[in-house]
């Protein structure tokens, strides 16, 4: 954990020696039970680097909101936590937000207070999840509750929101459309129903990123709104369709090592773009000047990977490969050799020797740095994640 400062920490009731806690930003556990309960009351500093809680100011209002990225090694900036992508827990979250603001998590909202009052916003508890995909969006967002249609199974619960300076450019309809597009694409060729209770879209000033994708939220820059012309006529539908999948890679089963993580976007790059070749007949996106407009082309080289695969085994393989993947490590996480042993069963080939010397790629995350502002968080980890917040400062 990274703290700004810890007001105390226990373990099965007993108090720990938070003066012992310096070494490398951890805790000693000591005396540990079967079963352990640790709580820990401290608080984290807001930060300007890619990961961790991010306070922001809209440039156009002067409005600010709060939004959590955990990836890569931010979750610890949050919260007590052991952040390793093989190591899942259901979470429950709870934050105290201001009034006049709304909360958006991984889970369905459980009880919140009135329209326009302060007061907690509880949440149900998650599905099995790594730290890194933890996540929560804070702010006087605005915008539309929907029923997304599925094929065969019940609509899918969906709310697109925005800042109110970006609130207008919505078009809820067009996004809700392009959703079902990719979520009849995602379910019917994987074989593995849309895994969460509900689907949140938010778009949020000063994100670094593009967009990123956890389980049930999806949260995008503003400017892909505000941002005319696009760079591409598909430039919404490629955002919408990569971010959406990562629902199923990287969600509902992740790489099992920081090393394969690239496998995570390769994959997810794979399966939208071919997604998007269908649900648009005529879209070619692996020809060169359409994928530099596309906003995935800086993953474009490791999907190159899979496409070669495709060539090799065929495009129904590759597929069915990841769908038997996805099903047997539901909630849970894979290794390179799963996913080349389920390809292998899938085809019908050996591709033991293909993968040695294809699927290898590994680079670094960066470190961060943290900018003055706090919240406070408790944890109390019971078999699973508790977490609770209070944005007690908003601002640097």
């Amino acid at each position: 954990m990274q703290t700004a400062s810890i007001r105390r920490a226990t373990l099965n009731g007993a108090d720990l020696d938070i003066t012992a806690r310096r070494a490398a930003g951890r805790l000693v556990l000591p005396r540990l039970a079967d079963n352990n309960i640790l709580t820990v009351e401290a608080e984290f500093a807001y930060t300007s680097a890619s990961a961790g809680l991010h306070y922001v100011t809209d440039p156009d209002d002067g409005r600010a909101c709060v939004f959590s990225k955990c990836y890569p090694h931010g979750a610890p900036r949050i919260y007590c936590c052991f952040d390793e992508p093989d190591l899942r827990a259901p979470f429950t979250v709870s934050v105290q937000a201001p009034a006049g603001w709304s909360c958006l998590a991984n889970a369905p909202v459980i009880s919140r207070p009135l329209e326009g009052d302060p007061g907690r916003w509880r949440f149900a508890l998650t599905d099995p999840i790594p730290p890194w995909l933890s996540s929560l969006c804070v702010g006087p967002y605005s915008g539309s509750a929907l029923r997304c249609q599925r094929d065969g199974r019940d609509p899918l619960p969906v709310t697109i929101q925005a800042v109110p300076s970006a609130a207008t450019d919505l078009e809820p309809s067009r996004i809700l459309d392009l959703l079902r597009r990719s979520l009849r694409y995602y379910e019917r060729n994987l074989g593995v129903p849309y895994p969460y209770a509900k689907c949140d879209l938010v778009f949020v000033p000063g994100l670094e990123a593009l967009a990123y994708s956890v389980p049930g939220l999806i949260v995008i820059q503003d400017q892909v709104l505000k941002s005319q012309p696009a760079p591409s006529a598909y430039y919404l539908a490629a955002v919408i369709a990569h971010e959406f999948a990562h629902a199923w890679i990287g969600g509902l089963v992740a790489m099992r090592s920081w090393e394969d993580m690239w496998l995570d976007e390769a994959l997810t790059t794979y399966l939208s773009r071919t997604a998007l070749a269908e649900i648009f007949p005529g879209m070619t996106p692996w020809e060169a000047s359409t994928s530099a407009s596309l906003p995935d082309d800086a993953y474009a080289g490791d999907a190159k990977a899979v496409r070669e695969l495709e060539d090799l085994i065929g495009r129904h393989a590759v597929i069915g490969g990841l769908g038997t993947l996805l099903r047997r490590n539901a909630h849970g996480s894979a290794t390179r050799e799963d996913l080349v042993r389920c390809w292998s069963q899938a085809s019908g080939r050996d591709l033991g020797d293909w993968a040695a010397t294809t699927l290898v790629r590994w680079s670094a995350p960066a470190e961060a740095e943290r900018m003055p502002g706090r919240v406070r968080v408790d944890l109390v980890p019971l078999g699973r994640l508790d977490v609770i917040g209070r944005l007690e400062q908003l601002g640097p």
